[in-house]
C-alpha cells in the first residue's frame, strides 16, 4: 500500500521519510485533493481540517492512522470508533511507525501497549460473570487472562514457562471456544466478564 501523510506545515517529521521513503507528504492539503483509493494508507495528523480529510480517505476505501501530538484513551476511542485502523504518536520512532503499517496493512488495529492497557482496564467489569471462563481450559484461562492485561506472547510465554507456540495454541482454542477473532475481542470479553 501507498503511504499517505497527511497534516499541516505546522507537524511535518523527517522520520516519517525515514520509515517509508517512498511516502508522499500533503501538506496543508485541501480535502477534496487528497491523493488516496483503496491502496492508500493515510497517516493523518489530527490538525487542521483532520476531521474531514479522515471522511475523504474512508469513503475513498483508504486505510486510516490516526496521528496525535498527545495520546489519550478517549480520543483513541473517538478516532477507532470514526474509522481509523490505527492511533500513534505523530513523532514516533521510524522502527514504531514501520510497525504499525505491518499491523494495519494485513487488516489489523493499532493501538500502543500502554494504551491498550489503558483502554482495557477502562472496560473491566463492576459486576464479574464467570460465565466465559467456564468454557475454558485452566491454561487457556491463564492465557486468556494474561493476554487481556495486554501482554506479549512471548511476555505469556515467559510468565508460564511455556513457549510461545504453546500461547499460540492456547490463544487460538480461546478464540474458537469463545467465538472472537482476534486479541483484542478476546481481552474485551476476558475483562467484562471477569473471567
Amino acid at each position: 500500500m501507498q503511504s499517505v501523510f497527511v497534516s499541516t506545515s505546522q507537524v511535518n517529521s523527517a522520520r516519517w521519510r525515514m520509515a517509508m521513503a517512498d511516502a508522499q507528504v500533503c501538506l496543508d492539503c485541501p480535502p477534496d485533493e487528497l491523493p488516496v483509493d483503496h491502496q492508500t494508507l493515510v497517516w493523518l495528523v489530527m490538525t487542521g481540517a483532520w476531521g474531514e480529510h479522515l471522511k475523504v480517505a474512508l469513503a475513498a476505501g483508504a486505510k486510516v492512522i490516526a496521528m496525535t501530538l498527545n495520546e489519550t484513551a478517549s480520543e483513541a476511542r473517538t478516532i477507532i470508533g470514526l474509522g481509523a485502523s490505527g492511533y500513534v504518536h505523530a513523532l514516533a520512532a521510524p522502527e514504531l511507525l514501520v510497525q504499525v503499517k505491518n499491523a494495519v496493512e494485513y487488516d489489523g488495529l493499532w493501538l500502543g501497549k500502554h494504551l491498550l492497557s489503558e483502554l482495557l482496564a477502562l472496560s473491566s467489569p463492576t459486576k464479574p460473570r464467570p460465565a466465559v471462563g467456564d468454557h475454558l481450559s485452566m491454561r487457556e484461562r491463564t492465557v486468556a487472562q494474561a493476554v487481556a492485561k495486554g501482554k506479549s506472547n512471548k511476555e505469556v510465554a515467559r510468565e508460564l514457562n511455556i513457549t510461545e507456540r504453546t500461547v499460540k495454541a492456547h490463544l487460538s482454542a480461546c478464540f474458537d471456544k469463545l467465538g472472537v477473532r482476534d486479541r483484542m475481542q478476546l481481552a474485551l470479553l476476558i475483562n467484562r466478564d471477569g473471567a
